[in-house]
């Protein structure tokens, strides 16, 4: 009999093109028919033209991490102006048009539109949620990838929650807020946490024409860590919550927990004060008032990684709004008017089961811990980010007790250090047991004699300054040191002192460090190996 080769797997279809989504976009704009989402939707015609470009500037070589994501703008940005706009259209985005947005960007149940009230992605009897909402639903409706928006009391975390996307509030300033109405900051849609986290890292900077913009202090922490601390309100902030804006707080607290997260039971009552006073006619004389409470808020959140709150307490009517519209906007900012104005950053992602319809939580965070709050926020979403928010950071290496689940890890942990994966050594190095407390492992290159071979350990990546401080508590007979990796990369790690190695024991066979405390552990430490 004859035996058929196998037939070849099928080639996988290209992405499609920027230009080929572009009218995909208009398509589907066509279909849902939601005139209220737009005050000005761009030409096709010239939506066309600029996605040819970025296609041609791909054809060229041209690295475009945004390459075809399209985007809307709330109304309250200038899009020829705006630099968060310009940093989205330089990395291949294409923007389509400018979405409704209330008068001065500042409604936050968005009926008092001169161009009409926008209601709901899901359920039109229902508010979109806040002045930037346009913007917000036109993500959810997935007629674009990104939508940039404003957030002063909520407006990029309230329509987030109530139409089932992703709403970004960066710390205030990393975001310039050049070409945009007076706003507390920048806000970004995103149908998917890692494609918003993306967008925001691409638009944070300096700019040189925003005063108030900043840039990322050098020990910023990259990463939450395994075991994060996170506080909760306690069961009176939640009454009056609803059925459904309950269950999904609940649920993402036992996703949380079920991560590993440490949750404790907190007092915010007077962070909810505070944020009830924005609107407030006496808000200026409640300056003091503020910073007091910004003060106690940073203290108690100084004690955990983050605050996680359910963003809204309800789903209001579109009926209800138009009665009372003082009334539910104060409903709908309960949980998120005291962000900025205690300069506390947060991400908000859906957390519900589809039946009950969309409502999202806000994972809350001091300033310039933004990754702290992705890291947290990715558990509810199921994603994982591979590179973290502040970009800026070196990598270290290590191959022992600092290792995930050895006793020195949480010197790494608590420098804010971001595990980013596992790596091998090239040829040429070795590893010998050293004489500490704990054990570890010193890893030195060859000599001119002695075993070698290709070594096991882990990349994490700190801030400047927190890699800075690590090397200055880095004991003898450790130092830091360039090594090579398989593939040619040559980052910094946790090296030993040559001379210490002299009288070391051999250990070079295990590999890894992992390895050898697997055969001490089954055999006993006999035989470690032979003095170096």
């Amino acid at each position: 009999m004859t035996t058929l080769p196998p037939e070849p797997e099928p080639t996988p279809a290209p992405p499609p093109s920027a230009y080929q989504r572009v009218i995909a976009a208009y398509d589907r704009i066509v279909e849902v028919d939601r005139p209220d989402v737009w005050i000005t939707l761009r030409p096709v015609e010239d939506a066309l033209v600029d996605a040819k470009a970025v296609d041609e500037r791909l054809r060229a070589g041209a690295e475009l991490p945004l390459a075809g994501t399209l985007v809307a703008v709330a109304d309250v940005i200038d899009v020829a102006s705006a630099t968060s706009v310009s940093r989205l259209t330089a990395a291949g985005a294409v923007v389509i048009g400018k979405t409704n947005c209330d008068r001065f960007g500042s409604d936050l149940e968005h009926t008092r539109s001169p161009y009409g009230a926008v209601s709901a992605a899901l359920n039109t009897d229902r508010v979109s949620g806040s002045a930037s909402s346009g913007a917000a639903v036109a993500v959810a409706l997935g007629l674009v990838d990104l939508a940039v928006g404003t957030d002063t009391a909520g407006a990029g975390r309230v329509p987030a929650s109530l139409n089932g996307i992703v709403g970004l509030k960066p710390t205030l300033g990393l975001v310039p807020k050049t070409g945009a109405a007076p706003c507390g900051g920048i806000a970004v849609f995103a149908r998917s946490l890692t494609l918003g986290q993306r967008a925001l890292g691409l638009m944070t900077g300096p700019d040189g024409i925003d005063p108030l913009s900043r840039d990322w202090p050098p020990d910023v922490r990259l990463s939450a860590g395994d075991r994060p601390r996170v506080a909760i309100p306690g069961s009176g902030t939640l009454t009056g919550l609803s059925l459904q804006s309950r269950s999904a707080f609940l649920g993402a607290v036992s996703a949380l927990r079920a991560s590993g997260a440490r949750v404790e039971t907190v007092e915010v009552s007077a962070l909810l004060t505070v944020g009830g006073l924005i609107h407030d006619d006496g808000f200026t004389a409640d300056r003091v008032r503020v910073a007091e409470a910004g003060m106690l808020a940073l203290r108690m959140l100084s004690e955990y990684d983050a605050l996680v709150l359910p963003t809204v307490a309800d789903h209001p009517s579109v009926a209800e709004a138009l009665s009372d519209p003082d009334g539910v906007a104060k409903r709908l900012e309960r949980f998120t008017a005291f962000v900025n104005l205690l300069d506390l950053a947060a991400v908000t992602v859906p957390s519900s089961p589809s039946d009950l319809g969309p409502y999202g939580v806000s994972v809350v965070v001091r300033p310039f811990d933004d990754q702290v709050a992705i890291d947290l926020a990715a558990v509810l979403t199921d994603e994982q980010a591979d590179f973290p928010y502040p970009a800026p950071g070196a990598d270290l290496v290590v191959f022992g007790a600092h290792l995930r689940g050895q006793p020195l890890n949480g010197s790494l942990v608590a420098a804010g250090a971001r595990f980013t994966g596992l790596v091998r050594t090239g040829e040429g190095y070795r590893m010998l047991l050293l004489p500490t407390d704990p054990p570890q492992p010193g890893v030195v290159p060859v000599s001119a004699t002695g075993e070698h071979t290709m070594l096991s350990g882990e990349r994490w990546r700190l801030s400047p300054a927190a890699l800075g401080a690590f090397a200055a508590t880095l004991p003898a007979p450790f130092v830091l040191g360039r090594i090579r990796l398989e593939h040619g990369e040559t980052p910094l790690a946790v090296l030993c002192d040559q001379a210490a190695a002299a009288t070391a024991t051999e250990l070079t066979r295990y590999q890894c460090w992992r390895a050898y405390l697997r055969f001490v552990s089954t055999a006993g430490p006999r035989d470690l190996g032979r003095p170096a």
